[in-house]
């Protein structure tokens, strides 16, 4: 039975400063489909249904992360995580009918750090959702950095329906009303910034070509490739334009309600290692340093 939950990331939407630049980047080497624009927003899709996976739209000074927009399966659950959101105090807009060449049915809120984020229901999906060789298909899942673990903790389970299912010690990993092991990860951090976003390819294969497309592109490899603990998904890190912290990911581990909870012990590494299979370096000085780097928009909350 579903439970009142989001079901998983729809799309981000990021402040760029060189709009040109980004756009050119993700399409013609992470491999996105630009297939709409309003006003100076770009939209690109992967090849799920989902609308769009990114918009992109020009930044007055450094890059931001504006939004992160989470799927509901259908309108009646939109009414009822509102009606629990606006219930706790969050500053939030009414659920209405969305413009934009996306459409829906939604409302955007914030926080309590002034993140932003939107439910959105009923938009104007594509009819096609195949899994393309060398191709993003969505967004796997998005990583938030936190200095304020329960307030956090309290809006993913308590609001957004999501449950807890791994424990690393750093990280903590909530699975949405899905069989993706996890589309959000709460990662402990001094500041409530962005960690990463991590995009779904369709098998390892893409990962690698993926991987040394970036590298021809002028992307190193940060952290990669390898294979995690928790969710068992195949890993490459990068930093994309501005230094946006990016992961290309694939065999992502499903589960259901029968998966049980594993804390920090459990996936306690040994000495030397940081993955599975052992064989990569340690992440770069550079990703340290990335992964706390992009801030949250503290504005706009409200969808037109």
């Amino acid at each position: 039975m579903a439970r009142l939950s989001i079901t998983g990331i729809r799309s981000i939407e990021v402040a760029v400063a060189d709009l040109p630049r980004a756009a050119k980047f993700y399409s013609d080497v992470w491999r996105l489909s630009e297939i709409a624009q309003d006003g100076e927003t770009l939209y690109f899709r992967g090849t799920s249904s989902f609308h769009h996976i990114l918009a992109l739209t020009p930044a007055k000074g450094p890059q931001q992360m504006r939004r992160v927009s989470l799927n509901a399966r259908d309108r009646a659950t939109v009414d009822a995580l509102h009606g629990k959101i606006a219930g706790a105090g969050l500053t939030c807009d009414s659920p209405h009918a969305l413009k934009g060449p996306a459409g829906g049915y939604g409302f955007g809120f914030q926080d309590q750090a002034g993140r932003c984020f939107a439910i959105i229901s009923d938009a104007n999906d594509h009819k096609d959702d195949a899994r393309i060789a060398d191709r993003p298909y969505r967004i796997a899942h998005v990583n938030l950095n936190t200095a304020d673990q329960p307030v956090l903790h309290g809006l993913l389970s308590d609001l957004l329906g999501c449950r807890l299912v791994d424990n690393s010690g750093p990280q903590f990993f909530y699975n949405a009303d899905s069989t993706d092991h996890s589309a959000i990860v709460i990662c402990k951090a001094p500041a409530d910034t962005l960690n990463h976003v991590a995009f779904e390819l369709p098998d390892l294969e893409s990962v690698m070509r993926g991987a040394g497309r970036m590298i021809d592109a002028g992307y190193p490899i940060e952290w990669g490739v390898g294979r995690h603990g928790p969710g068992n998904n195949a890993f490459a890190y990068f930093a994309g334009p501005e230094e946006f912290p990016l992961e290309y990911t694939c065999d992502v581990e499903q589960i259901d309600e029968t998966y049980e909870f594993h804390g920090p012990d459990f996936w306690k590494w040994p000495v030397g290692r940081l993955d599975h299979w052992g064989v990569t370096p340690p992440h770069t000085k550079r990703w340290h340093r990335i992964q706390n780097l992009v801030e949250f928009s503290k504005s706009g909350y409200a969808l037109p």
